[in-house]
């Protein structure tokens, strides 16, 4: 697999830049022209908004997460860096739960999140690449969840810097196009065709911004497996 050097910018969400003389990440195709699957408008149930506080950084937090097991829900690291007030996942049909970090992953930028009597159905992780899938979240204001087309690029071994932008780290990624990746969008599950989770949205591309990247199933795994059998709240650590 190709693999480059990325400069890490932490905004809402993060922004990858490929560093010149460097291999950049495959093109995806074009984007389907379909609009999503009976399976994947399911899926939205199960896709969720995040709300919290920062107190140290004044700062308010919002995100989109997706549940991946009784409740459990996954979302980007940085969404939730800091967060120490307030922090709770919200339905599409605006119901909120109270909820608690378990897995805080600053390295591959992956936080789990326990959610106690979140009746959502959990996604199952779908480790084998589609050229096709749709992102699934919540852009910044938005209360009901948006279904976004995305042609899906290969497997690419990307070597960038962790959340903090301190030290070097290495993710498993799929580069995508079709989607406007916004604040908020961070976090949101990258769903096939049959409605699985093939990756989750952590990153943009600093000259398109239709153009994202998702950590693949493979990359997520780790922590899914951790935050399932976690049951205590761990520290957020500082904001990003």
């Amino acid at each position: 697999m190709p693999r480059w050097d990325a400069t890490v910018r932490l905004l809402a969400a993060i922004s990858i830049t490929s560093a010149a003389g460097c291999a950049a990440v495959p093109s995806p195709p074009s984007v389907p022209r379909e609009g999503p699957s009976a399976a994947q408008p399911y899926a939205a149930d199960s896709v969720v908004r995040m709300n919290a506080f920062a107190s140290a950084c004044d700062k308010k937090m919002e995100a989109t997460g997706f549940v991946y097991a009784a409740e459990r829900v996954m979302l980007s690291a940085h969404s939730v860096a800091g967060a120490d007030r307030d922090l709770k996942v919200v339905l599409g049909d605006g119901r909120p739960f109270p909820a608690e970090v378990v897995v805080f992953d600053h390295r591959a930028d992956v936080a789990v999140l326990r959610v106690p009597h979140l009746p959502a159905k959990p996604l199952r992780l779908n480790t084998k690449r589609q050229s096709e899938g749709v992102v699934i979240g919540y852009p910044k204001g938005q209360t009901t969840p948006v279904a976004m087309p995305a042609a899906v690029g290969w497997k690419t071994e990307a070597l960038s810097y962790d959340i903090y932008n301190r030290n070097r780290t290495t993710r498993e990624v799929y580069g995508f196009t079709g989607p406007h990746i916004t604040p908020g969008l961070s976090g949101a599950p990258l769903i096939s065709e049959a409605g699985q989770v093939l990756g989750m949205v952590f990153a943009t591309d600093n000259d398109r911004d239709d153009k994202g990247y998702a950590l693949t199933a493979k990359q997520l795994a780790a922590a899914a497996d951790t935050g399932m059998r976690a049951a205590g709240a761990v520290s957020t650590q500082e904001c990003d």
